[in-house]
């Protein structure tokens, strides 16, 4: 790319969050999900006669044995005006639609592609920075590889050729934290380095809607057209800055999102990057499976209090060293800790970003995002669904979940006590602005809900939840050991549901910010093997299964006392296997630290136990927990295992 490369850009070729092992649907399945309002929309930078260098651009003759191989096939090139046309109802697109655009303006187009559509007669997009084609010939701005206004208007009257904007001056890098990491800048709240402090959402909607109506205008003026597709940057982008986008007056708007478009929903409209010289039967691989690859995710669940230091210097050492660590690990997720628990009881009276709800133990998370990014690792924010302390201690008594035990109603004697009730609406609000203001500040790929998200069968008799347990019961002093089979199932279900709404709630403050966001859940493994169970915790697997993208099933043997650990796993992953996406959408994490016994599991003990999940099927295998500082645990290199890591790191020392 021209300008600022920014190595995000590259998840959108590999890590598909979202998308199972399995999912290689042959052409004919293709063609029926691009039927009437469907469509596959392919993303192009630099197109030269070679390629030199660059890992993004595609050498002519690699291109044109890609567009002969679409229209060899019957694929129908389609235009902006069509799939608008097909958006109000007007039209249906071609059986085979495919939407062609290239990013950036790069004079190769000009020079290769445009003749070559132009013989076709194919339609396609053209994203042009506008920035960019206004420095002077000899400044350091100036990028000679780029199309002249007069190129530029020479195409967009050609008819076929859709000027899109691709921002004026946001296709670059800002400050995005303390510590001098940059992000899209269109993606992020900038990060004022000398006043300490990041933009308002107000500053950075009003900042993102300057850059596009500027750009707007400049195409305008030089085109003489008005911009109907806005082109995110690097592919990121938000939701608030998506809605900015519809008031500066675009209709459109690609990202580099994977899977296909359509033509309902316009706000987001997913693209597949084409990079690199890919072979004709690779190109056509690629495509006719709809670009899904077949991704076992390998996870590792790590604590952000093991590198925090009062320090800042010594504090930005221990992440470089974690990071280190984990990059040879090369896992392709990491369920990472936003939040400070030092002590290890389960209440979080704290956290590592910028916020409105709870103390700021130091602003750390968005950092340590971006540096497990640039290695390729996906990053889930490990956050708290319940278990918070606020700092008023009047106010975090009175939301709390409490329990009934003997008529007594009392504060909860679980092992997470302090849970905010799910019933409080106060309790809600306060937590969809936690997790709205660490999505704000942070890059993140997706989060995961901790295990704290459940309600046992003596909770939640808080003056929030008695009241539905009333008109469940007939009477607040119905003891729930008392009531109908059907009554307690009645309840068991509302707290279950009560708990999914809540996860519903904060994944919508999440996507404000991260839009393509994935989200996991973290069960009790005798949630998937007994279905009993969800009285105990209020926790459904199968009703899990649905709400989430991933439910992590916590399959700790030494913890759950399996007289037989490696029968244990095999049941849980049977018993998961029996639902519908049971496998595909499960993560099995199992432990590399026996609490109990305060000692790491011996390692082939833990590869061991990973096998023995690969083979009764599980997909998707994670770990907890992991310690950088002593190298634990240690996972040598073995092609034949699940987890295939090279060796660790030497002993990193704080």
């Amino acid at each position: 790319m021209a300008r600022t490369p920014f190595p995000v850009i590259v998840l959108c070729v590999g890590l598909l969050p979202g998308l199972y092992a399995d999912a290689q649907p042959p052409p004919t399945a293709v063609v029926s999900q691009l039927s009437g309002r469907g469509y596959q929309a392919l993303c192009w930078h630099d197109i030269p006669l070679k390629v030199d260098g660059d890992a993004y651009a595609v050498s002519l003759g690699s291109f044109i044995r890609q567009i002969d191989y679409l229209g060899a096939e019957g694929y129908a090139f389609v235009s902006v005006d069509e799939i608008l046309e097909a958006s109000r109802g007007g039209r249906s697109l071609p059986e085979k639609a495919v939407l062609l655009t290239f990013d950036d303006a790069y004079e190769s187009f000009y020079s290769n592609v445009f003749p070559l559509l132009k013989a076709k007669g194919y339609p396609c997009v053209l994203a042009v920075v506008s920035s960019w084609h206004d420095y002077p010939e000899g400044s350091s701005e100036h990028v000679s590889r780029l199309m002249s206004w007069a190129q530029i208007k020479e195409v967009a009257d050609s008819g076929l050729v859709e000027i899109a904007s691709h921002s004026h001056d946001g296709h670059r890098a800002i400050a995005a934290d303390p510590y001098g990491s940059t992000a899209p800048a269109l993606a992020v709240r900038a990060y004022d380095i000398s006043a300490r402090a990041y933009e308002s959402a107000q500053s950075y909607e009003a900042r993102v809607l300057g850059d596009l109506r500027s750009s707007a205008k400049v195409l305008e003026e030089r085109v003489e057209r008005k911009p109907r597709v806005l082109v995110w940057p690097y592919g990121r982008y938000t939701a608030i800055g998506v809605s900015v986008a519809q008031k500066a007056g675009f209709s459109m708007n690609l990202t580099l999102d994977s899977g296909r478009a359509d033509v309902a929903d316009l706000r987001e409209v997913p693209r597949q990057m084409i990079a690199g010289d890919l072979s004709a039967d690779s190109f056509a691989s690629g495509f006719s499976r709809g670009f899904l690859e077949t991704t076992a995710l390998r996870i590792v669940q790590a604590d952000l209090d093991l590198v925090y230091d009062p320090d800042p210097r010594i504090r930005v050492r221990n992440l470089n060293a974690f990071v280190e660590r984990i990059a040879r690990l090369k896992p392709s997720v990491v369920y990472l800790q936003a939040f400070a628990n030092p002590e290890g009881d389960g209440v979080v009276k704290s956290v590592y970003f910028p916020n409105r709800v709870l103390p700021m133990k130091a602003d750390f998370f968005g950092r340590a995002c971006r540096a497990l990014s640039l290695h390729g690792i996906q990053v889930y924010a490990w956050m708290p669904m319940l278990c918070v302390r606020l700092p008023d201690e009047a106010e975090n008594e009175r939301l709390q979940v409490r329990e009934r035990r003997g008529g007594t109603i009392a504060a909860s004697s679980s092992w997470y006590s302090n849970r905010l009730s799910p019933f409080s609406e106060e309790a809600v609000r306060k937590l969809e602005i936690l997790y709205e203001d660490l999505a704000s500040v942070a890059m993140l790929d997706g989060v995961l809900f901790q295990d704290d998200g459940y309600l046992n069968d003596f909770e939640d008799f808080s003056v929030h939840g008695i009241g539905s347990y009333e008109k469940i019961a007939g009477s607040r002093s119905a003891p729930f050991e008392r009531l109908s089979s059907e009554q307690k199932r009645a309840w068991t279900e509302l707290k279950t549901d009560k708990l999914i709404e809540l996860t519903e709630r904060l994944k919508a403050k999440v996507r404000q910010w991260r839009p393509a966001a994935a989200f996991a859940r973290c069960l009790y493994a005798s949630t998937v093997l007994d279905a009993a169970s969800e009285e105990w915790y209020a926790q459904n697997f199968p009703k899990s299964l649905g709400s989430y993208d991933y439910v992590v099933i916590m399959a700790y043997p030494d913890m759950e006392l399996a007289a037989d650990a490696d029968s244990w796993l095999r049941s849980i992953v049977e018993k998961a296997a029996a639902y519908p996406g049971g496998l595909e959408r499960s993560v099995f994490k199992t432990q590399s630290y026996d609490w109990a016994a305060r000692k790491w599991v011996d390692s082939s003990v833990l590869l061991s136990r990973l096998r023995v999940l690969a083979s009764a099927g599980a997909q998707h295998l994670g770990y907890y927990p992991d310690d950088y500082t002593v190298g634990r645990p240690v996972l040598a290199v073995d092609l034949q295992s699940p987890f295939p890591f090279d060796p660790p790191t030497p002993e990193a020392r704080r």
